[in-house]
């Protein structure tokens, strides 16, 4: 690596180490007008707020959804780029032998809830930008760096950002792995509700949607407690974890109608139980994941998030599943449908010859079962910042960055942030 951009990210690690002690998840008890999804991610973006006037940039900033940071004589371009990130993370859960919330550096890795998803990230992109800023690289378009706050559930941030600003021409996200995810499969959530007359008392499964269960709990009517530990990971790819909610439902399906179907429909991530057969890899297959279950005084709540491939048709699914689950009220709150850009896109030709180039490596791009900023601008990729799919730890615990490979996405990052801000 160069050793001059090495030195550079170690001058500025000690910001890195601070972004990352903040506790940015969603906070509904502090949500309010001019924090919408509460003061830490309030307080993560405030931060880099702070840095970006301190380094001397123009800042906009969208009602508590984003900013967006800027040169100043870039101002009235008419052309832009953006470089997309988002300062949220989901619930650390349990399982970390660290404070997630204290970042450490250990056996060559940074530790930290948002050190790979995507805070690291995000500050890379910002440090490079720095750097390109300092150094007076000419650009004939604007460049920026926007943060959001909600990419972890809703999207609404960059919803909010996008019908203020327009799209740019062109945008990249360092939230995903190299060499780039140049499609998206679709992605959905469905929500459960109905009475419940069984045999439970309470059930308590899951902290999120699109991760998967690493605890649940139940309680039978009789006052017997059953408590089930799994393994956090990102739901689009069943293989990352271990879902304490299909282990409890399979210690209770014989003994709670309920319970029986819900375990037979979602105990093949792979979506048999809705006739679905395709390839296991996480390009091509459909992933179930039942994120979140709660049974309460007489009602059903849960939350499924499904990742499918294009040809599959999400109405279709939907009809399929409540099918399956009668008693229950499936709704389909969100959809959004499978992404596609051109390999030969200048702007992407440009992202994916920089990272061959200072990688030496000829991987190809893929189609992600993630979910990133990518689907509300549409003319974007996700690129970086982890060498391969197969490497990410994002969602699970104990989240960390291997030192060589946040060395690498800087290098990688500057490289291509300069290209692209001197295209013609």
């Amino acid at each position: 690596m160069d050793q001059r951009l090495r030195n550079y990210l170690d001058k500025h690690i000690e910001e890195l180490l601070y972004l990352l002690s903040i506790d940015s998840t969603y906070d509904e008890g502090t949500r309010s007008r001019e924090n919408p999804c509460g003061k830490g991610v309030a307080k993560a973006l405030g931060y880099m707020q702070g840095l970006a006037f301190k380094d001397g940039f123009f800042v906009t900033e969208f009602d508590g959804h984003a900013i967006a940071i800027f040169r100043p004589e870039d101002v009235f371009k008419e052309h832009r780029i953006d470089v997309v990130s988002h300062l949220d993370v989901v619930e650390p859960g349990e399982g970390w032998t660290t404070d997630p919330f204290h970042p450490q550096v250990r056996n060559g890795a940074l530790y930290g809830r948002g050190s790979e998803d995507m805070k690291t990230p995000a500050f890379l992109t910002y440090l490079a930008f720095k750097l390109l800023a300092k150094e007076g690289v000419k650009s004939p378009r604007q460049m920026r760096i926007v943060l959001g706050t909600d990419e972890e559930r809703t999207m609404n941030d960059m919803i909010y950002y996008v019908k203020k600003e327009g799209l740019p021409d062109f945008a990249f996200t360092p939230d995903g792995s190299f060499p780039m995810a140049i499609g998206e499969k679709g992605s959905l959530m469905w929500r459960l509700t109905g009475a419940y007359n069984g045999t439970l008392g309470k059930v308590d499964a899951g902290v999120q949607c699109n991760v998967i269960s690493p605890k649940a709990y139940a309680k039978l009517a009789s006052g017997n407690e059953i408590q089930a530990e799994g393994k956090a990971g990102h739901a689009s790819d069943p293989s990352q974890g271990e879902s304490a909610t299909l282990k409890l439902l399979e210690q209770l399906r014989n003994q709670d109608v309920l319970m029986g179907q819900l375990f037979r429909v979602f105990a093949d991530p792979y979506g048999t139980a809705l006739g679905v057969d395709l390839p296991h890899d996480i390009g091509h297959s459909l992933t179930l994941n039942l994120g979140i279950l709660k049974i309460q005084d007489g009602k059903v709540y849960a939350e499924v998030d499904c990742r499918y491939p294009d040809g599959i048709d999400s109405r279709n699914l939907t009809e399929r599943l409540q099918r399956l689950l009668p008693d229950l009220q499936v709704s389909l709150d969100y959809d959004s449908r499978p992404t596609m850009n051109d390999p030969d896109d200048p702007y992407i030709r440009t992202l994916l010859d920089t990272y061959r180039e200072k990688t030496g490596r000829e991987d190809a791009p893929y189609v992600s079962g993630g979910v990133s900023y990518s689907k509300i601008f549409g003319h974007c990729v996700a690129f970086g910042p982890t060498p391969d799919q197969k490497v990410s730890v994002a969602h699970q615990a104990d989240e960390h960055i291997r030192l060589e490979d946040m060395y690498t996405a800087f290098e990688v990052y500057y490289e291509a942030m300069k290209k692209l801000m001197e295209m013609a």
